[in-house]
């Protein structure tokens, strides 16, 4: 078959390198279907796949058909603007029409130069125009040809696609169109598909999660099918029957080296039978048990309870349950840093090894190599897949972004990963690729750890990313040990409104709740959201928390004074400055101690750097952790620890007494929960708190330096109004009670006399921070999926794919 007239179908190059060998555009058309046609099972998750095969089916062969549009991703090479980069080579094999038109533009372009008409604008113009005139509708050719053009990663505007559809000297104009069609011809027949035409395309309908589907299926298969060495190009003379019998071989080695292979739990997922080393499970682990066991199909658990009731290992044992019942293919974990990435990362791989098949768990975050180094196993073996010539007329470096997805971004395709919240909401961005990690995460169960820690901006992402979670049927857990309940009904609710196609409904009043601990979930086959109300277990039930006031400049004389007692405390600061100064003052008064009456004094917060925090952590994890085999040896007779936000959420530790500077309650809580978190041999003080940086002036509350850079001032005051008076707190007894009082509207909690002016002032600041920070990160977050949704819209005024947090975390001496 002739391209054009009488040009052989090989003639054009799809890839060249350095070389005068070409790699024809078919060739690489075919490889990209092979690939995709046994990838479709292995990245696409069983709800996007049923979506695909529901669109694809009136023509028969779905899987045939979205493969061999998977392989035409490249149709836009089939230009003068393209041919004309290596005008040395094409010429040559293009015919006189061709290198005519090739020579005319590289006449005034130069040699070698890149094109201004990107190839994959012109796929989109081409395969709209094809599938338009097979008979179908115009939304569908435009959903295919944008989902297909966009592959390196942003999807055409309507504005590019129609300027490439004018530029005829890049496009080339009938000549060329023939010479498409007749391209498109070949890799149909060889595929062995009817002629397109002859099909029902009008009746070819796909959904937002379709195509998100489709065209990160489109992109990955790209990747793979791009990864051969120049060595191997098959130059013009290949025999195409041949070639396509010996890609399916060459091409499900590569997908086999990936090991993307799903995860298989055992037949019984029941938490005894996934842990049998514990004694028997607690009241919450049993609670989401049972209630992922009756979920009628894919849905969203919410597990509110205090740390120490294993919820990190109900989570597990739900994940391996709805993995199982709904025919998904593995998880991603969630964490909010990276040393509880750490932490949850053996943890997932102790229970992966030893239930059911055994997959490898990748572990995402910037310092997961370090992490990982020298462990067998750490080497990925697919990193010798290294794509080639991607993007060879494009601005950016498209090999560079290609070798960076499969180098470092790789983990989040493949069916078991752990790795920090941001790797999960970059989903939620338009960002760059972000169809990719949509389609990565499509068949997997999504668990988030700590939500109740994401600050505004994370929230904002969090909500939508539910929402396309839920468009797309993926089970989700989320766990908290203080969630406010408005902020639990716009999670479930963000994941119910896009299961079901709507926008979330908003609830205006949240009464406070006295139910704690709980396990709240809604699913695909219920209706409504269903609360399960459960008691904590004996490590949590009546733990009543004595609450003392210190002055700040005293913490550090208080801390050292229950050090003398024989105590581990823990003095926990708001800010790396503060903490740093208090940590320099109890050196300074323990160095006037006799040798045998000085504690044990370390320091952590955010801004170590990497292999001194590392150390740090790991002596504290040691010395002040769960208790192993070796009893309390490991464990100093006195000591005291300084640090900041991340003794509260990031390490298993525990300490007998503590001094806090005040934070929000929530904070305050999670804080609580370090105070002899675990049983321990000896006798031991009762729980005390105490609270220090704040001091009541007439009509004034004041706050330590920089504390309200880092929490907001009307967050303290009502966290302080809540706690001046008490003189305890009672887990878990009272926990929802104060978070919702802390974090629902305001009339439910009035203003202490005399505060009114600050009080108000606060109250306003942090509406309009609020705000702010909504509409900034609306601005780089996806559109919600409804069933107009233009697909360009995903990648629209691209973002950054790290800006997953808000700035304020990093100003002068930021709380981490």
């Amino acid at each position: 078959m002739g391209l054009g007239a009488g040009v052989d179908a090989r003639g054009a190059w799809g890839k060249l390198g350095g070389g005068v060998v070409p790699h024809p555009l078919v060739c690489h058309a075919l490889d990209t279907a092979v690939v995709a046609e046994g990838l479709v099972d292995v990245l696409v998750g069983p709800h996007c796949r049923a979506e695909l095969d529901r669109a694809f089916g009136p023509l028969g062969d779905a899987v045939g058909w979205m493969s061999v549009l998977c392989g035409l991703h490249d149709l836009g090479k089939l230009s003068p603007t393209f041919q004309g980069l290596r005008e040395d080579v094409a010429v040559s094999a293009m015919g006189p029409v061709g290198a005519a038109a090739i020579r005319r533009l590289t006449r005034w372009r130069g040699p070698g130069a890149r094109t201004d008409c990107h190839h994959g604008l012109l796929t989109t113009v081409h395969l709209a125009r094809l599938l338009r005139s097979w008979g179908a509708t115009s939304a569908t050719a435009r959903s295919i040809a944008w989902a297909l053009g966009g592959h390196h990663g942003v999807i055409p505007s309507a504005a590019s696609v129609q300027q490439a559809r004018e530029a005829v000297g890049d496009n080339g104009g009938p000549w060329w169109a023939a010479a498409c069609e007749e391209l498109v011809g070949r890799v149909v027949s060889l595929r062995g598909l009817p002629e397109p035409g002859e099909l029902p395309w009008d009746e070819v309908r796909l959904s937002p999660e379709g195509v998100v589907a489709l065209a990160g299926l489109t992109s990955v298969s790209d990747w793979i099918a791009s990864a051969r060495p120049e060595k191997t190009y098959a130059g013009l003379d290949v025999d195409l029957a041949g070639y396509l019998g010996q890609a399916r071989v060459d091409e499900a080695r590569k997908i086999e080296k990936l090991a993307w292979r799903p995860w298989q739990p055992p037949g019984d997922t029941g938490f005894s039978a996934l842990f049998p080393d514990e004694d028997q499970p607690r009241p919450v682990q049993t609670a989401v048990e049972a209630v992922v066991g009756g979920m009628r199909g894919p849905g969203i658990v919410v597990v509110a309870a205090p740390t120490g009731e294993g919820k990190t290992k109900a989570a597990l044992q739900a994940t391996a349950t709805m993995v199982r019942r709904f025919g998904l293919r593995g998880f991603y974990v969630a964490m909010p840093s990276r040393v509880t990435s750490n932490q949850a990362f053996e943890a997932v791989g102790e229970l992966v090894e030893g239930a059911g098949e055994a997959v490898p768990v990748r572990l995402l975050h910037s310092a997961a190599a370090e992490y990982l180094k020298g462990r067998s196993g750490a080497v990925d073996p697919a990193a010798a897949l290294r794509p080639v010539g991607v993007d060879v007329d494009g601005e950016a470096d498209g090999d560079g972004q290609a070798a960076e997805w499969f180098a470092h971004k790789r983990g989040l395709l493949a069916p078991a990963g752990v790795g920090t919240v941001d790797q999960a909401l970059m989903a939620a961005l338009r960002s760059s690729h972000v169809f990719v990690r949509l389609t990565g995460l499509s068949g997997k169960v999504v668990v988030f750890d700590e939500v109740h820690g994401y600050d505004v901006h994370m929230s904002t992402l969090m909500d939508r990313l539910l929402w396309w979670l839920g468009r797309m049927r993926v089970p989700v857990v989320l766990l908290s040990a203080t969630l406010p309940s408005g902020r639990q009904h716009a999670l479930v609710e963000s994941w119910r409104a896009g299961a079901e196609g709507r926008k979330p409904r908003q609830q205006a009043v949240v009464e406070p709740s006295g139910e704690y601990p709980r396990v709240v979930w809604a699913d695909t086959g219920s209706d409504g959201v269903q609360v399960v109300d459960v008691p904590a277990s004996a490590l949590n039930s009546d733990r009543v928390v004595k609450l003392v006031h210190v002055d700040f400049a005293a913490r550090a004389q208080w801390a050292l004074q229950q050090a003398g007692e024989g105590r581990c405390v823990a003095v926990v600061q708001n800010l790396v400055r503060h903490a740093v100064e208090a940590y320099e003052e109890i050196l300074q008064l323990v160095a006037a101690l006799p040798q045998e009456e000085r504690p044990e004094v370390f320091l952590l917060h955010g801004q170590l750097i990497e292999a001194e925090r590392a150390q740090v952590e790991a002596e504290i994890l040691a010395r002040f952790g769960r208790p192993d085999d070796r009893g309390e040896q490991v464990r100093p007779a006195r000591a005291i620890v300084v640090g900041t936000k991340l003794l509260e959420e990031g390490l298993d530790v525990d300490f007998d007494v503590m001094i806090s500077s005040v934070a929000p309650i929530d904070s305050l809580i999670q804080r609580m929960g370090r105070i002899q978190r675990h049983q321990r041999d000896g006798d031991r003080p009762g729980l005390l708190l105490a609270l220090t940086g704040v001091e009541e002036e007439a009509k004034k509350v004041s706050f330590p330096p920089y504390t309200t850079n880092v929490h907001a001032e009307a967050v303290l005051l009502r966290t302080w109004a809540v706690l001046r008076e008490r003189t305890q707190v009672r887990c878990p007894d009272e926990v929802q009670q104060l978070v919702d009082l802390v974090y629902g509207p305001q009339e439910v909690l009035g203003c202490p006399p005399g505060w009114e002016k600050q009080w108000e002032r606060a109250a306003a600041q942090l509406e309009r921070t609020i705000a702010g920070r909504e509409e900034k990160a609306e601005a780089v977050r996806l559109p919600q999926p409804r069933d107009d949704v233009q697909l360009w819209e995903l990648t629209a005024r691209a973002t950054r794919a790290n800006r997953t947090r808000q700035d304020s975390y990093r100003r002068e001496g930021g709380w981490q």
